[in-house]
């Protein structure tokens, strides 16, 4: 069997969205458009109403984790920055453990050095290190500070438990996120794989249907630009005075991210349903300002048809245009 047999023989679509739930995502979403649009155009043909019947309900499944798993994220990453900071809070030079060390050695450092080795064995060693560690480490002061009776250590004491109090369970929030963040993206895997595998066995059965594929009908169905190839992500353009520029031809999915500048005067990108187009919800870009924001502000209802990026320039004299994408 030779190598391009062999490409017949795999799961394309799988193999090349393994490592991208986004691309995955996109993939069916205009797989699905486009089945719907068929099934439309040809109401009696059987072939298009078992193909969109059996896979609508697979991409409204990967929408639904996908959307579900970005909000999951966003929450956890919150989480982890806020308990990232109070650890921050007591390390270093400056933090809370190095002040308490600090209280506790003018209490017994000299008077009782061996009752000072006892509350601070290993010094900052703990609170320097994990996380885990350093909220760890506040349990095994206050367990080694006791019942000591001095009011300097009873001071002490106090603001590590009170320390504690907020640590810990904010590391075990932050536990528990990421513990159902790794849940949810095992799920978006299994919904994006299993919307791969049906997406291959209607190429197949398009395959069948039109041996030939007579005027390309394939590349109708599946975004071959996103399934073959890696695409271009950065444009450096100017634009001639009221020019509109057809700048690409992207597949885009609401939280899909967009960094754009206009050097030279003001600007309007959209996400439209034709080479060109001016059909969406136009961003304003101005001058020497860059804007960063996501598919949602074009506002549209359907990004499997509003696939084409257009920038319109406002003034009558030629401006530069700097894009990004993701």
């Amino acid at each position: 069997m030779s190598e391009e047999q062999l490409k017949y023989a795999l799961d394309q679509f799988e193999n090349q969205t393994k490592g991208s739930h986004e691309k995955a995502y996109k993939m069916i979403l205009f797989h699905d458009s486009q089945l719907k649009i068929y099934k439309e155009l040809f109401p009696l043909d059987q072939d298009y109403i078992k193909m969109y019947d059996r896979t609508h309900p697979l991409m409204l499944d990967v929408e639904l984790k996908f959307n579900s798993i970005s909000a999951t994220e966003w929450d956890q990453w919150s989480q982890t920055g806020t308990v990232n900071n109070f650890v921050k809070s007591l390390q270093g030079s400056l933090g809370k453990a190095h002040d308490w060390e600090n209280r506790t050695a003018a209490v017994y450092g000299i008077s009782n050095p061996m009752r000072f080795k006892q509350i601070w064995g290993v010094g900052l060693k703990k609170f320097n290190g994990t996380n885990a560690e350093a909220i760890g480490a506040l349990l095994a002061l206050s367990t080694a500070i006791g019942a000591d009776a001095n009011p300097l250590m009873i001071a002490i004491k106090a603001e590590v438990d009170a320390a504690y109090a907020i640590g810990n369970p904010a590391h075990h929030t932050q536990e528990e996120k990421m513990g159902t963040t790794a849940l949810k993206i095992s799920q978006l895997h299994a919904a994006c794989r299993a919307a791969m595998k049906m997406e291959y066995r209607n190429a197949g059965l398009l395959m069948d249907k039109f041996p030939e594929n007579e005027n390309n009908i394939q590349s109708s169905f599946h975004d071959m630009a996103l399934l073959q190839s890696k695409q271009q992500t950065e444009w450096n353009l100017t634009l001639e005075g009221r020019e509109t520029k057809d700048v690409a031809t992207r597949t885009q999915i609401p939280n899909s991210k967009f960094r754009a500048t206009a050097m030279g005067g003001t600007a309007f990108m959209y996400l439209a349903s034709t080479p060109g187009g001016i059909d969406s919800t136009p961003v304003e870009l101005t001058d020497m300002l860059e804007k960063k924001f996501t598919a949602a502000d074009f506002e549209v209802t359907d990004y499997a048809v509003n696939r084409h990026i257009t920038v319109v320039n406002q003034m009558q004299l030629p401006i530069k245009f700097k894009l990004d994408l993701g």
